[in-house]
């Protein structure tokens, strides 16, 4: 699944997956500001029909932080 989870992120970011290093940090790496953290949150949440809880929201600072969290919603449903 981690593999299709980097491959929706590279997509949403017009970027190719190779470029989505599971240790980047969305913010400084990515260069993702709050607003595009939520955009890409949200693009997410339909892709893999799941639901991020704002408590979760604040706690993702990288991009495998997002793929454990989205793997961890995914196994809830």
């Amino acid at each position: 699944m981690q593999q299709q989870i980097i491959a929706e992120i590279a997509k949403h970011l017009a970027v190719t997956p190779a470029d989505i290093d599971p240790n980047a940090t969305m913010s400084e790496d990515l260069g993702l500001g709050p607003v595009e953290i939520a955009d890409l949150l949200s693009y997410l949440s339909s892709k893999f029909n799941v639901t991020f809880d704002q408590s979760e929201v604040e706690n993702l600072e990288t991009v495998h932080d997002l793929i454990v969290a989205i793997e961890d919603l995914s196994l809830d449903e």
